[in-house]
C-alpha cells in the first residue's frame, strides 16, 4: 500500500517473452497485486513469468483464450482489479520500455483531486533514441486530433499506455464500450471526459530498443485512429452541445458547419457553372459572398474551440 491506498498493476503481454520477467521484478514493493495478462502470447510469456516467480503470491497471471488486443487485455485486468476493490490501478507495458520506478509519479497526483494520470514522453523535452521518425510525427498529428475527440486540450501523447486510474473513476466507465485495440488509451480519455474526470499528464522516461518487436501495422492503425477519432469528435460534440443542451458553444459549432457547407456548395456550384459550363469568370459578388462565408465559418470554429477548451474538466 501507499498513502493508505491499495495498488494493483496490470501488465498486458504479447510477443514480449523474457523482458516481462525484468518488468515484474522491478515493480515497487508498495504494489499489492500484479496482474500479468497473457493475451494469447505466441512466446508463452505468462508461463515464463509464472515459472520465474513461483513464490510471489501477489503475482497473478491471467490467460486470454484468444488475442483481444492490448485494450482488451487491459480491460481483463481492470475487471479483476475492480472485483478486488483496489484503490489505484496502474497499467504498464511488459516490454521493458517503461520504467517501473515511475509508478510513484503516476500515483502522487491522485491525492490532489485527479482521478486519472498518464505518462507523457514529451514533457522531458529530450530526443528519443531509436524512436521511429514516422511514429514521432504521427503521434503529434494524432495528439491534436485526440484533443478534439476527447476534449482534453491540455493533454498530449494520448497513445501513451503508462497510466494510473482511481477505482472511483474506473467504475464510472462502461468498459464494454471502450476499444479493445491500440485506440484503447484515447478511447479511455474520451469516456473519462463524458464523466468529467480530471486528468493529468506527468513526464516519464521511455526506452526504445533496436530489436523491439513491433506488433502494430502503422499504416493500418493510422487509418483506424483517424476514423475512430473522427467518430468520437462527432459523438462528443453531439452529446455535449446538441443532445443535452443548447449553449453558446452549440451556436458557434452549428453556425460554423452551416456557413462552411454553404460556402462549399454555393462556391462549388458557381465554379462549375461559370468556369466549366459557361467558360467565363464568376461575378465578383459571388466570389466575395463565398469567400466571406468561408472565413466566417473558420472564425466561428475557432471561437467554438476556445469555448470547448473552457469546458475541459481539468479547468473546472
Amino acid at each position: 500500500m501507499i498513502f493508505n491506498k491499495s495498488v494493483a498493476v496490470i501488465i498486458p503481454v504479447y510477443n514480449v517473452g523474457k523482458k516481462a520477467i525484468e518488468v515484474v521484478n522491478n515493480i515497487p514493493d508498495f504494489v499489492d497485486k500484479i496482474y500479468l495478462v497473457d493475451d494469447c502470447c505466441p512466446l508463452k510469456t505468462g508461463e515464463l513469468v509464472e515459472k520465474q516467480f513461483t513464490n510471489i503470491t501477489k503475482l497473478k497471471v491471467l490467460y486470454n483464450k484468444k488475442n483481444l488486443g492490448v485494450g482488451g487485455a487491459v480491460k481483463i485486468g481492470y475487471v479483476e482489479s475492480l472485483k478486488n476493490n483496489f484503490d489505484f490501478i496502474v497499467k504498464i507495458d511488459g516490454d521493458g520500455q517503461m520504467n517501473p520506478e515511475d509508478i510513484i509519479k503516476l500515483i502522487k497526483p491522485l491525492e490532489n483531486n485527479y482521478e486519472y494520470v498518464k505518462g507523457n514522453r514529451f514533457l522531458n523535452k529530450i530526443e528519443f533514441e531509436n524512436y521511429p521518425i514516422i511514429r514521432f510525427y504521427g503521434n503529434i498529428f494524432l495528439s491534436f486530433l485526440s484533443k478534439l475527440s476527447t476534449g482534453y486540450w491540455d493533454i498530449f501523447d494520448p497513445i501513451n499506455g503508462f497510466t494510473c486510474i482511481k477505482n472511483s473513476a474506473l467504475k464510472r466507465i462502461n468498459l464494454k464500450k471502450v476499444s479493445d485495440g491500440y485506440f484503447f488509451e484515447t478511447d479511455i480519455l474520451y469516456n473519462l471526459y463524458l464523466s468529467k474526470v480530471k486528468v493529468k499528464d506527468i513526464p516519464i522516461t521511455i526506452k526504445y530498443f533496436d530489436n523491439h518487436i513491433q506488433n502494430l501495422n502503422i499504416l493500418k492503425e493510422t487509418v483506424n485512429f483517424f476514423v475512430k477519432n473522427i467518430s468520437r469528435v462527432y459523438k462528443r460534440i453531439n452529446y455535449i452541445y446538441l443532445n443535452n443542451n443548447f449553449t453558446i458553444g452549440s451556436f458557434f459549432i452549428l453556425s460554423s458547419i452551416f456557413l462552411f457547407l454553404f460556402s462549399l456548395f454555393f462556391g462549388g456550384y458557381n465554379w462549375i457553372k461559370y468556369s466549366i459550363i459557361l467558360d467565363d469568370f464568376a461575378p465578383t459578388g459571388i466570389i466575395v459572398i463565398s469567400s466571406t462565408f468561408f472565413l466566417i465559418s473558420i472564425i466561428f470554429f475557432g471561437v467554438f474551440l476556445i469555448i470547448d477548451n473552457h469546458n475541459n474538466p481539468n479547468k473546472n
